[in-house]
């Protein structure tokens, strides 16, 4: 598996997740693996545990002030997830930079969200109507462009409002692909690119008024190329010379699929 970035050593390791990882407040009620896996996995999907970290349990542990049990179990639903590379000796490596995961992570998302999408635009609501586009110009607000955090958060917002039609189970993985997707988004672009937020809004402007028209069929098919152009710019950016002939084949099958719904 391709790597991106060079694992730094056990002490480099230590002092940043001193750094990094606050203790957890004992007085907001009885700490579970959930949440330590929930404070771990922002960490890495915001970069500030970067790929190629090594982690311990014990490190973790000591840094949050909790036993190593919900520590080792949090791990482990981190390594399921694909956040986390098993190490040696109670230990775990955050994953690096990764083409071939790069390219699963947006074929699954072009195939289930553009034909949540679709969905979504044959069925929507004026409420729902409403919300997207109050979303929309969240994004495009100063707020928005000011703190790539917020970005994201509003940005997660609108991809699981798009998608809702394709059904709660649906929706749920299709939040988890999106997550592991903006470690990625965070390393290409990020506040450091001026402008990056552009193309994106106008591409969601034209995506909000296919389901305005509840024009199933385009939506879906726009939804598609959204991902599709964000994966390849991805990859052009951290992996030049990867073949990218999977993401073609997703994104025709899911322009031809959004013309069924």
């Amino acid at each position: 598996m391709t790597s991106f970035s060079v694992p730094p050593n056990d002490n480099s390791m230590k002092s940043s997740l001193a750094d990094i990882l606050k203790p957890i407040d004992r007085s907001a009620g009885r700490r579970t693996a959930i949440e330590v896996y929930d404070i771990l996995q922002s960490y890495i999907l915001s970069g500030q545990l970067k790929p190629g970290t090594i982690i311990s349990q014990v490190a973790i542990a000591k840094a949050l002030h909790v036993s190593r049990t919900p520590v080792r179990e949090a791990m482990r639903m981190l390594q399921e997830s694909g956040l986390l590379v098993g190490e040696p000796n109670y230990r775990s490596r955050v994953v690096g930079f990764d083409p071939v995961d790069i390219e699963a992570l947006y074929v699954k998302r072009i195939i289930m969200e553009s034909m949540g999408v679709a969905l979504t635009a044959s069925q929507i609501s004026d409420e729902t109507l409403q919300e997207l586009e109050n979303i929309i110009h969240a994004l495009e607000g100063p707020g928005a462009h000011g703190d790539f955090h917020e970005w994201q958060q509003l940005h997660r917002k609108l991809h699981r409002a798009i998608a809702v039609g394709a059904g709660t189970v649906i929706v749920n993985e299709l939040d988890q692909l999106e997550m592991r997707s903006e470690r990625y988004q965070s390393a290409y672009k990020g506040a450091h690119l001026p402008g990056w937020w552009q193309r994106g809004e106008m591409e969601h402007r034209e995506l909000f008024a296919a389901i305005s028209d509840r024009n199933a069929a385009l939506a879906g098919e726009l939804a598609a190329r959204h991902l599709a152009r964000t994966a390849l710019e991805l990859l052009a950016a951290l992996a030049p010379e990867f073949d990218t002939v999977r993401l073609r084949t997703a994104l025709r099958f899911a322009i031809e699929g959004a013309k069924a719904v």
